[in-house]
């Protein structure tokens, strides 16, 4: 297969976005991201080959930006964590209820991509997101709350693991409000036995 070159109009030709139209790499690798998704998304099976044909790429150019199709998993999974840190904004005090609907609220927008990678490999997105987050969520706390924030982190993104995993059914209301609840349920038997 001959290697596609991007123009300027290619998206316009094609009607595909690209939010770096000027950056040919990152274009590139935009569209190798795109089409690992779209592979996903149908039940045959994911090779590098079909992942080329689909981003309109040959593999030469696949090995020039990826040494396989784990990077391009692990470039989504980046991506998506990327997207997380640019939503929220530092944190002042640790109000768990609007960290919870902050973090679910965004999550429950990713929900086609994160069932997409899961597909791909469950354990990796887990660990990914576990690894990821907590260096997101340190990027993020204020220095007073760094070791409690990540310290909560971990319960956050072990409780988004179990929620893609129920195919993340629950609504993020319920979720947080359940969440909340069981706080300060723990918090207050953990004073009344001191």
């Amino acid at each position: 297969m001959k290697a596609m070159r991007f123009s300027r109009n290619h998206a316009a030709q094609t009607g595909r976005k690209c939010a770096m139209l000027d950056d040919p790499k990152s274009q590139t690798r935009f569209y190798l991201r795109k089409a690992f998704y779209e592979c996903l998304a149908q039940d045959a099976p994911l090779t590098i080959t079909r992942l080329c044909d689909q981003a309109g790429v040959g593999r030469r150019t696949f090995y020039r930006h990826y040494d396989g199709l784990d990077g391009v998993f692990a470039d989504c999974l980046e991506q998506l964590l990327t997207r997380y840190q640019d939503a929220v904004s530092p944190l002042q005090t640790y109000d768990l209820e609007q960290i919870a609907t902050e973090f679910f609220s965004f999550w429950k927008q990713q929900k086609k991509e994160l069932l997409l990678l899961r597909r791909y490999d469950a354990q990796k997105l887990h660990y990914g997101l576990l690894s990821g987050g907590i260096r997101l969520v340190q990027a993020r706390s204020n220095h007073r709350f760094a070791l409690f924030s990540t310290y909560s982190a971990g319960g956050f993104l072990a409780l988004l693991n179990e929620w893609i995993e129920e195919d993340m059914r629950t609504p993020v209301d319920q979720l947080v409000s359940r969440l909340v609840s069981e706080a300060r349920s723990a918090s207050f038997n953990a004073f009344a036995s001191s």
